[in-house]
């Protein structure tokens, strides 16, 4: 106890010393415990469910990368080769029109599910029952679970919701239970206000490339995965077989469920946030050393005296480093307040499963003991080597002075400006990252992606089957739609599309030539297949090279016809006109062939970050296939002004299908990278922090340099030297430091370059510019932070100066 009521003492002997080391870390460890929370919460916090480190997702891998949709034929067969899981259930993402008396008709999120899903998950309802294996069949199927999040804000939790009926599609439904608040997972399940039981439709038993459908499965054991895997090779083999322009190169693969769930990008943006958190850490301990070794350089006298009273070199280290542990804890703790702080905002700002607040970042245990950790090991990195110098005190030297204290030697001096490169080499890649990211956005919001980004609105219709059950019905409601809404004031033109280049094409498809065969589909080209109505072109400002658009009056049966895009004609008619060849669409291991009367220009992802899987794209007039699912696409100088309008349209033609996530095409792009911008604000704020640290640093390096050579500066004035000389001498040795530090820093701030243009090919990459700029920024800090204390050393009084000496 005795070390520690010392040190306690020494703290509050210098106040000014311990206020400013606990801010300093208060700031690096609070920065690092809100990035652990984000990091566990994302990347190593269990799912809600029990024995959740048995859950997992099913993954389907070719050519074009992993896939977790199957469709309803990929499903069967699956299940019909019995794979070892202790449960197996199935289950796709839909939306539904509620309509309720007095209310107006709503789009809402639910999700179809295979009645094993109680099982699996291994939860039952809090009110009620689950469905089970008789419902989930086409006409007995009207039966819902209430999510408890819907069920509190639809119902205000009213427990005699059971029994009541919902209108979903035109249809009745019953409630029959409500899911406990610990099942509204909102990473897996997003926004679901109810679970249905999961009926296939005749058209998706008909199409085996109908991927909507997810498989999650429990496992029986730590064992399992091998042998369902091994079982899964036997139906990828068969499916591969009888359909080789389908599954050329599949194999199946069990994930853990917290890893199925975060992307690529989210683990490698997620250690990123944290390793430049460590960055900002590293600098306050850098700063901290030097205070400590500044403060050192006082107490001389002090350690003297207790090593001649019979104190061990290694008693003064550790009674020093008991200071510095003391300190970095109670930074710990404030840290721990500045990090509840920081995840408030990001819970409040990251968007998540279709929201924000869908992140709990907790301050749990193994957050807290973490950064209690970090702080004691910081305590430690930032003591233990000016406690070392500070130990080898001559004492017979010290003793003969006079002095309270000493100045520092050549040594200490040497380790000071050391510590001052490693922080302005920390600051530039942090600043070099956040400024290659700004950056970035603003580019990757002014490219050009070939289309006209700006003039456009879009909004996505969902026509539900039961309501429209024929082909002709479903045409004639997409005709309707075109035309009265571009009958809008204001409207240039109109159109529809089961995909935009917003986000990227969807639906890719092996095409072939004539006289090819589908054998070995690796070494055929596939191209996404969007349909379109005749004036999606003009519409989205995509122009034609060659031939022209869809006819108008186009007819399902007239013959087939399809325009395709630049790349793709180049590569199957390189050399002829492609106006009039005829190309076959491969689907579900059907050909379809239809005649070539158009080329379209290239276009791009405008809101995608990677590359897409193909470059080629084939566009069919939607009276030739007319999904359930489209866009709806209009052009207008002021597409912000059409949100009411056009829900008002398409309500006019049906009260019971309200449009969903009408929004601008540049609302949509920025909706996207909302999350970026934030880690990119993030970087910033490091940045700032680590900038402002290394200032600081400098300074203080630089006035105690100033401090210590008040001697040789009054000799040099009375010898004549003018004080311009004085002030060019201190300021080459602050920026000796910082170009050096900045010269390092070039380098770390090119190789996360490299890395960020790794993770997001589209959007970031090495920026000479943005590196040298801030590179140039850092370099004018340090001279201010200089200029001070080198102005000072120009008023000493050599007189003075001299009677000190």
């Amino acid at each position: 106890m005795l070390p520690l009521r010392y040190a306690l003492r020494q703290l509050r002997q210098s106040p000014g010393f311990t206020v400013i080391a606990l801010l300093i870390l208060a700031l690096g460890i609070g920065v690092n415990s809100a990035m652990f929370s984000l990091l566990e919460a994302l990347l190593f916090r269990d799912a809600p469910f029990p024995a959740a480190d048995r859950l997992t997702m099913l993954v389907s891998r070719t050519a074009a990368g992993p896939r977790f949709e199957h469709s309803a034929t990929e499903d069967r067969e699956i299940r019909e080769a019995q794979p070892a899981f202790a449960s197996l259930t199935t289950f796709a993402f839909v939306s539904y029109v509620l309509a309720e008396p007095d209310r107006p008709a709503e789009r809402i999120n639910a999700v179809d599910a295979s009645p094993e899903i109680w099982s699996t998950f291994g939860m039952q309802p809090a009110l009620g029952r689950g469905f089970t294996a008789d419902e989930a069949e086409r006409g007995r199927n009207q039966v819902v679970v209430l999510s408890h999040r819907f069920w509190q804000q639809r119902y205000g939790g009213d427990p005699q919701v059971l029994g009541r009926t919902l209108r979903l599609d035109g249809e009745s439904v019953t409630i029959i239970g409500v899911m406990p608040a610990a099942f509204d997972y909102q990473k897996l399940w997003q926004r679901t206000s109810f679970w249905r039981p999961l009926a296939y439709d005749d058209e998706q038993l008909q199409w085996r490339d109908y991927r909507i459908f997810r498989l999650a499965g429990r496992l029986a054991n730590p064992a399992s995965p091998a042998r369902i895997n091994t079982t899964l090779a036997t139906v990828a083999t068969s499916q591969a077989t009888a359909f080789p322009d389908l599954y050329s190169g599949l194999r199946y693969d069990t994930l853990p469920l917290n890893q199925a769930l975060n992307s690529e990008l989210n683990r490698r943006i997620s250690w990123l946030l944290v390793s430049l958190a460590g960055f900002v850490l590293l600098i306050a301990c850098a700063n901290l050393a030097n205070l400590q070794i500044a403060r050192a350089a006082t107490r001389t006298r002090e350690l003297a005296v207790r090593s001649a009273l019979g104190a061990s070199r290694l008693r003064l280290i550790g009674q020093q480093l008991v200071e510095s542990v003391i300190v970095s804890l109670g930074g710990g703790l404030l840290g721990l307040a500045l990090a509840w702080a920081i995840n408030r905002l990001l819970e409040a700002r990251l968007t998540f499963g279709g929201g924000a607040g869908a992140l709990d970042l907790q301050l749990n245990a193994t957050v807290v003991n973490l950064t209690f950790a970090v702080a004691l090991g910081t305590g430690i990195l930032f003591g233990i080597v000016p406690a070392w110098w500070s130990s080898r005190v001559n004492t017979n030297a010290v003793l003969k002075t006079q002095s309270r204290g000493s100045t520092a030697g050549r040594a200490s001096h040497q380790l000071r400006a050391a510590l001052i490169v490693a922080e302005f080499t920390l600051a530039l890649v942090l600043l070099g990252g956040a400024a290659t990211m700004h950056r970035a956005f603003g580019r990757f919001l002014q490219q050009d992606a070939g289309w006209d980004v700006g003039p456009v609105i879009t909004a996505e219709l969902s026509v539900p089957g039961i309501r429209y059950p024929e082909y002709a019905q479903r045409l004639e409601l997409f005709r309707t739609l075109e035309r009265d809404l571009r009958a809008l004031p204001g409207v240039e033109s109109a159109a529809l599309a089961t995909s935009l280049p917003i986000y990227g094409y969807g639906s890719d498809r092996l095409v072939l030539l004539e006289g090819q065969e589908a054998v070995d589909a690796s070494t055929l080209p596939r191209a996404f297949h969007v349909m379109v109505t005749h004036d999606y072109f003009r519409t989205m400002g995509i122009p034609l090279v060659a031939g022209s658009p869809f006819r108008e009056d186009i007819k399902p049966d007239d013959p087939a016809v399809i325009i395709v895009n630049r790349s793709l004609a180049e590569k199957l008619w390189p050399d002829t006109d492609p106006i009039g060849q005829r190309l076959c669409s491969m689907d579900s291991g059907i050909p379809f062939w239809a005649e070539v009367v158009g080329v379209a220009e290239d276009v791009d992802a405008a809101a995608a970050l990677g590359p897409p899987t193909t470059r080629h794209v084939v566009y069919k007039p939607t009276a030739q296939e007319a999904w359930g699912w489209t866009y709806l696409v209009l052009r207008s100088p002021a597409p912000a002004t059409l949100r009411e309008a056009l829900r008002r349209t398409v309500l006019t033609i049906d009260p019971d299908l309200p449009p969903s996530n009408i929004a601008t095409a540049r609302e949509q792009i920025d909706y996207s990278q909302h999350n970026l911008r934030l880690v990119g604000h993030t970087l910033t704020a490091f940045g700032a922090l680590g900038l402002v640290l290394a200032a600081l640093g400098i300074y203080a390096v630089i006035t105690q340099a100033v401090t210590q050579r008040t001697g040789e500066f009054g000799i040099r004035l009375a010898l004549g030297a003018h004080p311009s000389d004085i002030l060019r001498l201190v300021l080459r040795q602050g920026i000796t430091l910082s170009l050096l530090g900045i010269a390092m820093g070039i380098g770390g701030a090119v190789l996360l370059g490299r890395f960020l243009q790794n993770t997001m090919p589209r959007l970031a990459g090495i920026d000479p510019v943005a590196i040298l700029l801030v590179a140039a920024g850092l370099g004018l800090v340090g001279l201010l932070a200089c200029l001070g204390p080198a102005c000072r050393a120009t008023r000493v009084d050599p007189l003075v100066a001299l009677r000190d000496e």
